[in-house]
């Protein structure tokens, strides 16, 4: 007969990573009437602004668009020019790996980014974004958890493991609004922004989770004297998710992007400001600590038990693990410069060896850096910087994250110091058997003896021992007055037999 189980589901979140996607995008565009000619392009920033992805069949479509700034000079007009540009891009790729995903992860960056003046009022653009895509697919796993009906003649042997599962990812988008004024200088034209935000904390309060993050706003203005001048903010933002299911016990993280901002002058309260309008995406991903229990054997003192076993892998997957380094770049001037600005910051992709007793994290720092030279005329120069970290295991992927940079003045030379953070995800596979299906049969007519000696093999348990002879691992440590848990004797053992 057919001795009937209960089987529990195991419903978690496995990723399947890293999947890397580069897609290139040029344009070829006339500068708008109101802009004076280009006389000569002193740098060009990007933000990547990624607007929808949509999976299907492991078919992935990501779409959006590249926010280009190309700063310049005119002989039209006096001072530093700004020109901004839009350069949309539709990015899409078949991958076998992220075929049964229910969704994906999607954080890029910008390798290449170039402008060129083809003629005094023509522009061609060139951009490489480059997407780091982790798919998200939700698995069922049973494990036998006990028997339908209580049977004293069965022996069950259950184990129990505790592990960290992914139990859902969360994704939403905000509007995110603010005005701000600088102190002093007016501005008269906004010509570069740069927005990094950076998850602060996330929680769960009741039946709603709170997010909480900073904007970190760096800008670059022209007041009306032609001078440049740089503002930097830290805005704070909250955002409450709700109408989610949300355990109790349970380890949260976020991870924000912009998805499209604007910010422009504004007037205000009789002084000019900057108003900011950004559209924030917020990523939470749940992870939980549980305790499995699994029936990993049986066996009857009564019948002959045929008992099916299954192996199947349970993957632990931790939270990422932040470890933040400061990459420091000097720069020495001729004479003491008034004026430098950070224009743009990019991380490169991380490379993972193991050192020793630790795992070297390394990724290359790009840094773009606008100054003013000996006559006053604007400058753009490029440092590269390698950062490294390290970490006590290998990961399973790592990503860099370049933070709000700092650039401090000193005499005739400058220090601008910028925070990179490595994310670093770690998943633990582990093989667990367990029943998959037991028959129970009368044995075969045999006269056992009521009572055994024999010899305890090298690597015999007393779970061994007692399903070989079908009797009971109680009455084996009774008749050699051994105590529960204590491991049986080197030599002969009594092995009685269950009446």
């Amino acid at each position: 007969m057919e001795l009937g189980l209960k089987m529990e589901e195991i419903s978690c979140c496995a990723t399947v990573g890293n999947v890397v996607v580069s897609h290139e995008e040029s344009l070829e565009t006339s500068i708008p009437e109101y802009c004076p000619d280009i006389a000569r392009i002193v740098d060009t920033a990007g933000q990547l602004r990624i607007r929808e992805k949509v999976l299907s069949e492991g078919r992935l479509s990501i779409s959006g668009d590249v926010h280009v700034t190309v700063l310049y000079t005119s002989e039209e007009s006096p001072g530093l020019r700004s020109l901004v540009l839009t350069v949309p891009f539709a990015c899409r790729t078949e991958e076998p790996r992220l075929q049964g995903c229910r969704s994906v992860c999607v954080c890029g960056r910008l390798p290449l980014l170039e402008a060129k003046s083809l003629t005094s009022r023509k522009l061609y653009i060139r951009v490489m974004p480059e997407f780091i895509v982790e798919g998200i697919a939700n698995t069922r796993q049973k494990l036998c958890s006990g028997v339908e009906e209580e049977d004293p003649t069965l022996q069950l042997r259950r184990e129990t493991v505790e592990t960290s599962i992914l139990t859902a990812v969360l994704e939403r988008e905000f509007n995110f609004s603010q005005e701000c004024v600088p102190e002093g200088d007016v501005p008269e034209d906004l010509l570069l922004d740069r927005c990094c935000l950076q998850v602060t904390d996330c929680q769960r309060i009741g039946r709603k989770l709170i997010v909480k993050g900073e904007a970190a706003l760096s800008l670059l203005y022209r007041t009306e004297e032609q001078t440049l001048c740089t503002y930097d903010a830290v805005l704070p933002f909250s955002q409450i998710l709700d109408s989610v299911e949300l355990p109790e016990d349970a380890v949260y993280q976020a991870e924000a992007w912009t998805s499209d901002s604007h910010i422009r002058l504004a007037r205000m309260e009789g002084a000019m400001g900057f108003g900011i309008s950004l559209r924030i995406g917020v990523m939470v991903k749940v992870y939980e600590l549980r305790k499995v229990s699994y029936l990993c054997d049986l066996y009857s003192t009564r019948y002959e038990a045929d008992v099916h076993y299954q192996t199947l892998t349970l993957t632990a997957v931790y939270p990422a693990e932040n470890t933040t380094q400061e990459a420091v770049e000097q720069l020495e001037f001729g004479r003491e410069t008034p004026f430098v600005c950070l224009t743009g910051a990019e991380c490169g992709a991380v490379t993972a060896e193991p050192e020793g007793d630790h795992t070297a994290l390394r990724s290359n720092l790009r840094l773009k850096i606008l100054y003013l030279d000996e006559t006053g005329a604007p400058i753009s120069a490029e440092r590269m910087a390698e950062v490294t970290a390290q970490v006590p295991d290998v990961p399973q992927s790592v990503r860099a994250i370049c933070g709000s940079g700092m650039v401090q003045m000193s005499g005739n030379s400058c220090q601008v110091r910028l925070p990179v953070s490595f994310a670093a995800t770690r998943e633990t596979p582990r093989e667990l058997q367990s029943i998959d299906g037991v028959e129970l049969t009368e044995p075969e007519e045999n006269q056992r003896p009521s009572l055994v000696l024999r010899r305890v093999g090298e690597d015999e348990t007393l779970w061994d021992v007692a399903k070989a002879y079908r009797t009971d691992p109680a009455l084996i440590l009774q008749a050699n007055d051994l105590k529960e848990g204590e491991p049986l004797p080197e030599g002969m053992v009594l092995i009685p037999k269950t009446r």
